[in-house]
């Protein structure tokens, strides 16, 4: 297996189709082999029935029905953990990242990297979005040692390797950018396309940015630092 496509879906019924059925024709077209990886965060839509018929209709297509709300980046972990493929893919449910930009993302990883974030052009985000996303940039590259001319996101390819070392970690609170920095600074960028969402609107706001931020400040830097001077005593 070649390539891992690994999705979380929440409440996307309406996109989630589109999404499916043009990362087949892109791979298809590369001559490719893949599986899509569909986990479902307990929607409150039916959207577990599309992600079921797109399964029946291609066994490429493998469906996680998760029991309890692990949130966006807990879903794509366990996702993660199914996979089968020498690069891993992460991409959103909702139409924002394009699949026709997976060749950029594969040119870019074949030059050795270890992991290659897809950095959409003209974000057309909420000026507080724009805000929450400068600040864990900041974070990131202070407090974790990110390359400054690195730019993160959550549409990414990843190598098998760093792979099943962000799987080995156990931070309770799981953010994959923090857990892959603890493992490689071996990252590229590649510029990809932006198109706003057709359905729906995005889940976060302030409140859930400024809880996002606190919480990556104790798990990966306060509970990352203390849990390295306790194993230095020991």
């Amino acid at each position: 297996m070649r390539f891992s496509v690994v999705i979380p879906v929440y409440n996307s019924h309406h996109s989630i189709e589109e999404v499916v059925l043009r990362i087949i024709k892109t791979l298809e077209s590369l001559d490719q082999t893949f599986e899509i990886i569909l986990v479902d965060d307990l929607s409150k839509d039916n959207s577990l029935e599309k992600l079921k018929e797109l399964n029946e209709r291609d066994s490429r297509v493998h469906v996680i029905a998760l029991q309890e709300n692990h949130g966006q980046q807990g879903a794509i972990k366990i996702g993660m953990g199914a996979s089968k493929g020498s690069f891993i893919i992460t991409m959103d449910d909702d139409l924002e990242h394009q699949p026709e930009d997976l060749p950029l993302l594969i040119s870019e990883i074949n030059k050795g990297y270890d992991v290659v974030y897809g950095i959409p052009e003209n974000k057309k985000y909420p000026f507080y979005r724009k805000l929450g996303s400068k600040l864990v940039d900041v974070f990131f590259t202070v407090g974790l040692n990110k390359p400054r001319n690195i730019k993160i996101g959550s549409y990414r390819m990843i190598n098998r390797k760093t792979v099943d070392r962000i799987l080995s970690d156990h931070t309770p609170f799981v953010y994959l950018t923090a857990i892959t920095l603890k493992f490689t600074k071996n990252i590229g960028n590649v510029s990809v396309q932006h198109v706003e969402r057709k359905y729906g609107k995005s889940n976060y706001n302030f409140v859930k940015l400024a809880k996002l931020f606190m919480k990556l400040f104790f798990y990966y830097r306060i509970a990352g630092k203390s849990k390295g001077l306790s194993s230095e005593l020991t």
